[in-house]
């Protein structure tokens, strides 16, 4: 049973084993950021691992995600080695790999007993385990295998709506529905005008991306060339994402831009339609881009592209064609760019991202429920574009002002960013925000998150002028922890700081002067008293090993 205490960290372990695609991969990294994201709010150390076989392992690299690597079935097969070898050696990777971690929570996508059927021997080795459930084609969901899998998950959840997947009872208990699964959200997509500069795309005529996915699918080439042989002689620019795991040539000509690496979902908003095939993810993520798309769907053993690409058509968002004809192609690309309500259609078909709903699910199997709760509250999508490069600093002011949690976590997440926003108009670096507002936040009454911050603000700007952040930091560090003044001794500490930057003094010359009056026998017990000390100091002179030549 899960306890009640809040743990110092917890250990997730994602298995995104699949062979010609990227699609667990980025799925998993889509709900991984958000659980990140929450438990850094709740205090708790998120220490995340993906088991995958993905090629693609350079993505993980790019999102901060730590991996260990297997080789893919598709390399396996090319560089001849023994299937019934690499069969053996993936299973005792994987239950070795568990057994070594021991992972607090356990997350499997898409395939419940595993890609080599051996995670029926390892979920005992995890305190908790989930299955996201991405639909699959009925022979295989269908399959008493599949089905007797389920119920040994302590969680089950489809990334789609509830009538896309088949589970059978006793599984249906456990069982939650949370809609499409992205790895970014709307609000950390780019601007038009930014996504088209950053991939060199002009700004004067219709911009048509073409999409291989992860571009390991046998037909990835065929279906990149029927698309550029499509749009040659229409009037557009274009952008080719092959996918990082394209192994065919790129094509070079003035004008095209050929990108292979991944992470594209936040530059998506500069395209005005997109030419793709029906993955999961390139699916979901451009219609949530509001990116209408010509669709081609392609042949795989598990997912049913076919059904996918018909939502879309039927929303009025895509054209979905049965084979390559570039000719087809064109002429659905030209019907797409002349429709003024395609957008907003394909933003209607994906309205938003569903990866957060999954985190918190996850996160309610191993963390106490109230505390994944206020994360969830705080952050929202304005507090997720304010802490966009910024989020672990952020909260970490937040845990610091509201060290009891007693406030609404809005609020209190609130309260730091604005005291980033304040420290960045003060010229204060914020390596040494987090140094000098941490400490002082320490030393500081119980209060509101706001009063506090509101203290921590003053301060700082009474040290600005000095312009000598260095000095600041041991400066908080002289300072009595304020229980019996409260927050009044601020009124001196102003006066004070105010005085003896008239007087001409520099912040080492203030410190010298407190860290004296600290040093006598008749020290002041308080701040109060510290910075009246100071007050009615003259200034500080030199030592001679202090000047300078």
């Amino acid at each position: 049973m899960k306890s009640d205490a809040r743990p110092k960290s917890i250990r997730v372990v994602c298995y995104a084993v699949n062979g010609a695609g990227v699609g667990h991969l980025v799925r998993l990294v889509g709900i991984m950021r958000w659980v990140r994201r929450y438990a850094l709010h709740a205090g708790v150390k998120p220490e995340i691992w993906f088991l995958t076989s993905s090629e693609a392992e350079g993505f993980l690299f790019h999102e901060r995600f730590a991996a260990f690597k297997l080789p893919s079935k598709t390399i396996v097969d090319d560089s001849g080695i023994d299937k019934l070898a690499y069969l053996a050696l993936a299973k005792q990777w994987v239950w070795h790999s568990l057994g070594l971690l021991r992972p607090d929570l356990l997350v499997v996508d898409t395939f419940p007993r595993g890609s080599f059927g051996e995670l029926l021997g390892a979920l005992d080795l995890c305190q908790k385990t989930a299955f996201i459930y991405r639909p699959v084609k009925p022979d295989i969901e269908g399959r008493p295998d599949f089905q007797a899998m389920l119920p040994l998950y302590d969680r089950v959840i489809v990334p789609e709506s509830a009538d896309r997947v088949t589970v059978r009872a006793p599984a249906a208990t456990r069982l939650s529905y949370a809609g499409p699964t992205l790895v970014r959200e709307r609000v950390e997509m780019l601007p038009r005008t930014l996504a088209r500069e950053r991939l060199g795309l002009p700004d004067d005529r219709p911009a048509v991306l073409i999409s291989a996915g992860g571009g390991g699918d046998a037909l990835a080439d065929t279906q990149l060339h029927a698309a550029l042989s499509a749009l040659e002689a229409l009037p557009v620019s274009v952008a080719v994402a092959a996918g990082p795991l394209y192994r065919g040539t790129p094509v070079r000509r003035a004008g095209l831009v050929w990108l292979t690496q991944g992470g594209l979902a936040e530059l998506l908003p500069a395209f005005d339609v997109a030419v793709a095939a029906a993955g999961y993810n390139t699916f979901h993520e451009l219609m949530l881009a509001g990116v209408p798309a010509v669709l081609l769907p392609q042949p795989k053993i598990a997912d049913d592209q076919h059904a996918r690409a018909a939502l879309a058509e039927e929303a009025g968002a895509a054209i979905v064609l049965p084979d390559l004809d570039p000719h087809a192609i064109g002429a659905a690309v030209s019907q797409l760019l002349a429709d003024p309500n395609a957008p907003d259609a394909a933003r209607g078909v994906v309205p938003r991202n569903h990866a957060r709903q999954i985190a918190r699910t996850l996160l309610d199997l191993v963390l106490p429920s109230h505390l994944v709760a206020r994360a969830a509250d705080a952050l929202d999508d304005d507090a997720l574009v304010r802490t966009a490069h910024g989020l672990p600093g952020a909260l970490e002011l937040m845990r610091a002002l509201a060290p009891d949690e007693s406030g609404p976590a809005r609020v209190e997440l609130a309260a730091a960013l604005r005291l980033e926003d304040e420290a960045q108009r003060l010229g204060l670096p914020r390596i040494l925000l987090g140094r000098i507002a941490v400490v002082l936040a320490r030393k500081l009454p119980p209060g509101h998150a706001d009063e506090r911050a509101d203290a921590v603000i003053r301060l700082l700007r009474a040290l600005a002028p000095f312009h000598d952040w260095g000095a600041a930091q041991t400066l908080v560090r002289l300072l009595h922890t304020s229980r019996v003044d409260g927050f009044a001794w601020l009124d001196g500490a102003e006066r004070a700081l105010g005085r003896a930057k008239g007087d001409g003094q520099t912040l080492h010359d203030v410190v010298r002067t407190l860290s004296g009056a600290l040093a006598q026998d008749d020290a002041p017990g308080h701040n109060e008293a510290l910075f009246a000390a100071l007050q009615g100091a003259p200034a500080a002179p030199l030592m001679p090993d202090e000047l300078q030549p």
